[in-house]
C-alpha cells in the first residue's frame, strides 16, 4: 500500500534535514505560522522554504485561541502567511483553558465554554480560507471535541478534518524511514472520528513516538494523507507531478484532434 505520508513542524523542531525526509518518503509538511493574535513561529519561513525545496507539498496552521478574537487572530495569520506559498492550511482547535500559567503548573481550573471554542474554532476556519484561497483543515481529536467541544459537532462533518490519534504505546523509538513504513505504521484503518463526522482527510498518527534520520535527534509528529500524492495535489489545486498526466476532459481531446486535423477544418 502507498503511504502519503507527512510530517508538522514549529520552532521546536530547529535541525531539520528535509531532504532526508523526503528521500525517506516523507511528500507533505504543515508548519506552525502564528498563534492567537500576536504569536508567530520564527522558524516557519525556514521550515516551510526547506520543505518547499524539497519538492514536498507545503501547508501552514494556526493555533486557535478562544480566549481572543476572531478577528484579530486573523489578521495575525494573514501577515504571518504572506508570501510563505502554502498550498492548504490548518486551524488548531486544542485549547479549553483560559488560563495560560494554570497550564503550564497542570492545573486547570478555569474552562472556555464548549459554545465559545466552536465558535472560535469555525470563524477562524471560514476566515483562514477567505484570507488564502486555499483548503483548511480543521486539527483536532475526537475526545477533545466530545469533552470540551460539543457544539462543534453540529458543522463539523462539513470540513475536510485532520484528526489525531495515537495507536502506539507510550515511550520512544529510534528508527530508520525503512523500518516505518515496512513495521510500525498503524495497524488500525484511520482515527478515532468525533461523532457524525464519515471520513479524515490527514490523520496525526505518531504523537512524540518516533525519532528518525532528519529530525535533529528529536521525535517529529508523523501524519498521513488519506488518499495518494496525486489526490493531495488534486486537493489542494495542484497539477500532477511532472511526468504524470491527469485527466484529460473531452473538450481538451476535441481540440487537440482539431488542431492536428486541418484537413478537416472545411469539411
Amino acid at each position: 500500500m502507498d503511504i502519503t505520508l507527512g510530517v508538522d513542524v514549529s520552532r521546536w523542531n530547529t535541525r531539520i534535514d528535509w531532504k532526508e525526509l523526503r528521500n525517506g518518503g516523507v511528500v507533505f509538511a504543515i508548519a506552525k505560522v502564528s498563534q492567537g493574535t500576536h504569536g508567530r513561529d520564527r522558524l516557519a519561513r525556514a521550515h516551510l522554504e526547506g520543505a518547499q525545496a524539497a519538492g514536498m507539498v507545503t501547508g501552514g496552521y494556526h493555533w486557535c485561541d478562544p480566549n481572543l478574537s476572531e478577528s484579530s487572530q486573523l489578521e495575525n495569520f494573514a501577515e504571518s502567511v504572506e508570501g510563505l506559498g502554502i498550498d492548504f492550511a490548518a486551524a488548531d482547535v486544542e485549547q479549553y483553558w483560559i488560563s495560560w500559567q494554570e497550564w503550564l503548573d497542570r492545573n486547570i481550573q478555569q474552562i472556555v465554554r464548549p459554545e465559545r471554542i466552536s465558535e472560535n474554532a469555525r470563524v477562524l476556519a471560514e476566515g483562514m480560507a477567505k484570507v488564502t484561497g486555499k483548503k483548511v483543515l480543521i486539527y483536532t481529536r475526537a475526545t477533545f471535541v466530545h469533552q470540551y467541544a460539543q457544539p462543534m459537532l453540529k458543522w463539523m462533518a462539513g470540513w475536510d478534518l485532520w484528526l489525531a490519534h495515537y495507536p502506539y504505546p507510550r515511550g520512544r523509538a529510534t528508527l530508520t524511514w525503512t523500518d516505518l513504513l515496512t513495521r510500525h505504521m498503524p495497524r488500525i484503518a484511520g482515527p478515532n472520528l468525533p461523532d457524525g463526522c464519515k471520513s479524515w482527510k490527514m490523520w496525526q498518527f505518531s504523537g512524540d513516538r518516533f525519532v528518525l534520520p532528519g529530525t535533529g535527534g528529536s521525535p517529529i509528529n508523523l501524519s498521513m494523507f488519506n488518499g495518494t500524492l496525486d489526490d493531495l495535489r488534486a486537493w489542494c489545486g495542484m497539477k500532477p507531478e511532472k511526468g504524470e498526466v491527469g485527466p484529460v476532459s473531452v473538450e481538451e481531446k476535441v481540440r487537440v484532434l482539431w488542431e492536428a486535423h486541418p484537413e478537416l477544418h472545411g469539411s
